[in-house]
């Protein structure tokens, strides 16, 4: 019984990262509902302030690892980068060869993760930058990994349920058709890639990094073919 109630408890704490994310979520959303007129500058701003929020409350209760990682990282920054940025390119490299097999062979059409931020960076530029490259990355590192790893002893259940969350929550939203759950794969991949780094390194400005970069590209690749 004790065994049971421990795992229980362990099992609370590795998702409790997750339910702030969530409420804070929900909150937000019921509280724009509610808004009757809203320009797109307030709707901006208040889309800004919900990400920093998210972000305070989240390094206020993971503090002590933040810390502790940040003098680890100003000392070990090389080590961490060069692990980091290798596993990201076979990530990535796996990303973009699965992604492309898929939508040119399978579903004709890209993602709806994809298509979505391609949408809120043409039309939301300046919280997409803030959201993506500033507070997202800490955000997402934080709560789909790190509290996973804090909590769970098990290597196996933490890579399944980081990289199981993290993919679900980037891949059946908005799905269509059942054809669209092979994107599992190559959002997998990178899931994958940062989870295999914050296990090697223990670091959560090493994978933190590495997933800003990720977004920057993104952005910038988006932009560029927004112009074309």
């Amino acid at each position: 019984m004790n065994k049971l109630l421990n795992y229980v408890t362990t099992l609370g704490k590795a998702f409790y990262g997750l339910v702030i994310y969530f409420a804070l979520s929900f909150i937000f959303n019921f509280i724009l509902k509610n808004i009757q007129e809203i320009n797109i500058t307030t709707y901006n701003l208040l889309l800004i302030f919900y990400e920093i929020i998210t972000l305070l409350l989240l390094l206020f209760i993971f503090r002590k690892k933040i810390k502790k990682d940040f003098f680890d990282f100003d000392k070990n920054y090389k080590k961490h980068l060069s692990l980091g940025f290798k596993s990201w390119l076979i990530g990535i490299g796996v990303m973009l060869l699965s992604n492309s097999i898929i939508c040119k062979f399978i579903t004709d059409g890209i993602a709806y993760n994809q298509s979505a931020n391609m949408l809120i960076i043409s039309k939301l530029p300046l919280y997409s930058v803030i959201s993506m490259i500033i507070c997202g990355p800490f955000i997402e590192e934080v709560v789909f990994r790190l509290s996973f790893k804090e909590a769970l002893t098990n290597k196996k259940i933490y890579y399944i349920l980081s990289i199981l969350i993290f993919t679900s929550l980037h891949v059946l939203n908005g799905i269509s058709s059942p054809s669209e759950l092979l994107y599992f794969i190559p959002y997998g991949s990178l899931a994958f890639a940062f989870t295999y780094i914050l296990d090697k390194t223990d670091n959560i400005f090493s994978t933190v990094i590495i997933h800003t970069v990720h977004n920057a590209l993104t952005i910038v690749l988006i932009s560029m073919a927004g112009m074309i």
